[in-house]
């Protein structure tokens, strides 16, 4: 049977599964599942529609699923919810709202480890296998791709994308889509690339070496997004080139490049 503290209040329709833990003064209301192996540690705040996967973790101050900053939404309304993986790791005071959409929720992969005081706004796409830092921020919408490390107090403004692999520097933010591998270095410039990141991901030396070819071909060649996605179109018979491809010719906001600490959008940038 669950183990359920006697100073826990839960209220609507809430199914635990038969090892789920839930600690001392947590608070679950509404549609709540949660997964086997998960333990809310205590003081956390659950509500629902929430679907919480197996093997989580949620520290004291954990608050999930509950409506999103957005002036515009019924705070009664409860729309698609929040949907959270397995084996993630929520530290003390994380947040996380729940969808204002009504055809996709809010949703959380799996194997994510959410450092104190993170938060994703609303109707945010989150990948897996991430390291969210003290402090990080995502606005509503934002889409996270797998194997992202973000530094402490990193910010990503609403309806960017992040691609898989990258990095984001502590205290740093993109209101820029930041291509996969690239590593955010300073507001809006991607200056690097996550070389660590590649090597523990287990890419080969060939692979990293197309990466870094893509990379100057964006970033550095001076030239604008339209000749760079022609000389990537050159070499799209190779998968990792093509994931670049598919990433601007998809962009709707611009990408980040080697141009620093502009918010604004510049000639030639956005993903033509």
């Amino acid at each position: 049977m669950p183990h359920v503290h006697p100073t826990a209040v839960l209220t609507g329709d809430v199914q635990l599964a038969d090892d789920a833990v839930v600690g001392p003064y947590c608070v679950l209301a509404g549609k709540i599942r949660i997964g086997p192996g998960t333990t809310l540690v205590s003081h956390v705040h659950l509500h629902g529609p929430l679907w919480l996967g197996a093997g989580n973790t949620c520290y004291p101050g954990t608050c999930l699923g509950f409506a999103g900053q957005d002036l515009k939404f019924d705070a009664s309304r409860e729309a698609a919810g929040l949907v959270i993986g397995d084996r993630n790791v929520f530290r003390e005071h994380v947040t996380i709202h729940r969808a204002t959409r009504d055809d996709r929720p809010t949703t959380i992969g799996h194997r994510n480890y959410w450092m104190a005081g993170s938060h994703a706004g609303h109707d945010v796409q989150f990948g897996s296998d991430c390291i969210i830092g003290n402090n990080t921020m995502f606005g509503g919408h934002a889409q996270i791709a797998d194997r992202v490390v973000f530094g402490g107090a990193a910010a990503v403004h609403q309806f960017t994308r992040i691609g898989r692999g990258c990095m984001v520097s502590g205290e740093c933010g993109t209101s820029l889509d930041l291509c996969p591998f690239f590593t955010l270095t300073d507001i809006n410039l991607a200056g690097s690339l996550n070389i660590v990141g590649m090597r523990r991901s287990g890419m080969t030396s060939e692979e990293i070496t197309l990466v870094r070819w893509c990379y100057r071909t964006i970033c550095r060649a001076g030239t604008t997004m339209k000749s760079a996605l022609a000389a990537l179109r050159e070499r799209a018979d190779q998968p990792l080139v093509q994931e670049y491809i598919a990433f601007l010719e998809s962009a709707k906001r611009p990408i980040a490049r080697r141009r620093g600490r502009k918010a604004g959008r510049d000639d030639g940038d956005a993903g033509e």
